[in-house]
């Protein structure tokens, strides 16, 4: 710790100078994050959508006429974001 706090004097920072600075790389920081993870959230709900669809067309490939298995049809406006631990 008391290197940290000599490095901030050998650069003649004092705390609120420190704490803007900290806070904008934070900033920074979770707003990157937050654009990662609304795409990473996209493409999950994309290969859902995928392997939705090829479970479709196996069910209909191999002469399941009477649909016993349902199909989920996943719409774009209806995606749910949540948080994980409910």
């Amino acid at each position: 710790m008391e290197a940290i706090i000599d490095l901030l004097k050998s650069f003649q920072l004092n705390a609120i100078e420190v704490t803007f600075i900290a806070f904008a790389i934070f900033c920074v920081g979770f707003w990157i994050g937050n654009k990662k993870v609304k795409k990473l959230t996209q493409e999950i709900y994309g290969l859902q959508r995928d392997v939705l669809e090829l479970n479709e067309d196996l069910l209909t490939s191999y002469g399941s006429t009477n649909r016993d298995t349902p199909v989920i049809d996943i719409k774009q406006d209806k995606l749910k974001i949540g948080s994980v631990a409910k």
